[in-house]
């Protein structure tokens, strides 16, 4: 298991338990004793629990339903992406437009995470494609996004900032 903490420095780190076990236990604790104080490590530094295999699984599961032309994957991909986004983005317009009298907030919001999901599986095949980790993607992400938070430049434009 691995666990998402901020560290001294504002950066977001994962550690596993063995990381936690070598940070605060001994070898003369119990094991009940080494348990109690991984346990309250882990509350105390407000870590929370993650797996980058939820993400990795994902994307391994996505090519049982994967069928397009190989020599042209990367093209129908970055396609399917810009495709899927524009139907939530339709969805959204037409939910602005007639707000609930199409249908239900329920209904909307299952149509949103349909396409959503549409545009998931797109950026998995693609990730997986480029012989990327879907995880690592992720992870990589919030910290770019917490580190430009933190500098106060998470509301800016440019990739560099």
């Amino acid at each position: 298991m691995k666990y998402l903490l901020r560290g001294d420095d504002s950066q977001l780190y994962t550690v596993t338990r063995d990381d936690i076990y070598r940070l605060v236990c001994t070898p003369d604790m119990s094991e009940e004793d080494q348990e109690l104080t991984i346990l309250n490590w882990i509350e105390s530094e407000d870590a929370q629990a993650f797996s980058d295999e939820t993400f990795n699984d994902y994307q391994e599961a996505t090519l049982e339903t994967a069928k397009y032309p190989p020599n042209k994957a990367l093209e129908y991909l970055s396609l399917g992406i810009a495709s899927e986004a524009g139907e939530v983005a339709g969805k959204m317009k037409k939910w602005i437009r007639d707000g609930d009298s199409k249908m239900t907030d329920v209904e909307w919001k299952q149509a949103m995470a349909s396409e959503i999901g549409d545009v998931l599986w797109y950026c998995a095949r693609l990730a997986a494609e480029l012989d990327l980790s879907l995880s690592q993607i992720a992870e990589d992400n919030m910290e770019k996004l917490l580190g430009r938070k933190e500098r106060g430049v998470i509301g800016g434009s440019g990739d560099n900032r």
